[in-house]
């Protein structure tokens, strides 16, 4: 029985008891939330043969990373390319209007070895293109912007998730992660949630392991990651996001599916699935379903709504 059906009933009986509906637990009572896994509804097909980041700006449109480009998503499913890119990776919000997009550049460590020409794009809706950071970092991937600003950026190819300040110029934040991927901040700034996509490359084996790295006031790591959840490897943990009650989103592009676990109750649920490729997750903002989480992908090219009863927790620009 799943939990929303589970609070129902425990609701109704509370009220035929004549017991306080405020004494049940909040997860008991949440209302509606579906039933899961919940149906994965496409708004995006045929368009792209791959695609990966995607996020809201701050004005509430929607941005997607496909076929080397940036594109804004309508909610018709309709798009229009923003800026040609080298690359499709993660995406992330900053200021009020722009999008930070992350790029391999030229060349990438998968397929020509190492390398130190990721690049960083900052990106108007016009299309207006600044490369806040050129060279220095290897294969970006995920981009998450922080209060004061600055972000970070993981190198999935590698164990480094690397911070950018004003000056462009990436430094380690940590590498405590192998092969870190999709990365999300507690609402408190104290956890770093990081989605550990491979074991290794070379051979290549994926990793299903999301890992919990302690973050102290300053905004810097305070000791070792510890295991959050181990989905099996074949997952091939992609992206992340977090709810507005702190739980997380896990893309299993390798099980095409989307998982959700609580930190504090360590409860795992299996939202959606038959998703081949699953790659990136942003909750709904401006004419979007705010209790939506939308879902890219790198192996159909789709752009896939599914409706989890939650909004996002709060994200920094």
């Amino acid at each position: 029985m799943t939990g929303s059906r589970t609070g129902s009933l425990l609701l109704t009986l509370a009220v035929a008891l004549g017991l306080p509906a405020d004494g049940l637990a909040q997860e008991d009572v949440r209302g509606g939330e579906p039933d899961f896994p919940a149906e994965a509804r496409i708004l995006v097909d045929g368009v792209f043969q791959r695609c990966e980041g995607i996020a809201f700006s701050g004005e509430g449109d929607l941005y997607v990373a496909g076929n080397a480009a940036l594109w804004r998503v309508e909610t018709t499913g309709e798009v229009t390319k923003i800026a040609d890119m080298y690359s499709n990776l993660g995406l992330a919000p900053i200021g009020e209007r722009d999008i930070l997009m992350a790029d391999f550049g030229p060349t990438n460590r998968f397929n020509l070895g190492p390398n130190s020409d990721g690049i960083v794009w900052r990106v108007t809706p016009e299309g207006d293109t600044t490369r806040v950071v050129d060279g220095g970092i290897g294969d970006p991937n995920f981009v998450m912007v922080l209060a004061d600003g600055s972000f970070l950026v993981t190198d999935d190819a590698t164990d480094e998730i690397l911070w950018v300040g004003e000056e462009g110029q990436p430094r380690l934040f940590t590498d405590a992660v192998g092969h870190p991927n999709g990365i999300a901040l507690s609402s408190d700034g104290s956890t770093l949630y990081v989605a550990q996509i491979f074991e290794s490359l070379r051979p290549t084996v994926t990793s299903g392991k999301v890992w919990m790295v302690p973050i102290d006031e300053d905004g810097d790591v305070a000791g070792l990651p510890e295991l959050l959840v181990d989905l099996g490897d074949d997952a091939a943990n992609d992206g992340l996001a977090l709810d507005e009650h702190g739980r997380v989103y896990v893309a299993a592009n390798g099980f095409g599916q989307i998982w959700r676990v609580d930190p504090v109750s360590a409860e795992t649920f299996l939202i959606a699935e038959d998703m081949p490729g699953a790659a990136s997750i942003a909750f709904g903002q401006g004419a979007f379903d705010h209790e939506a989480i939308y879902v890219t992908s790198t192996r159909t090219g789709r752009v896939w709504e599914v409706g989890v009863g939650a909004r996002g927790a709060a994200l920094h620009r």
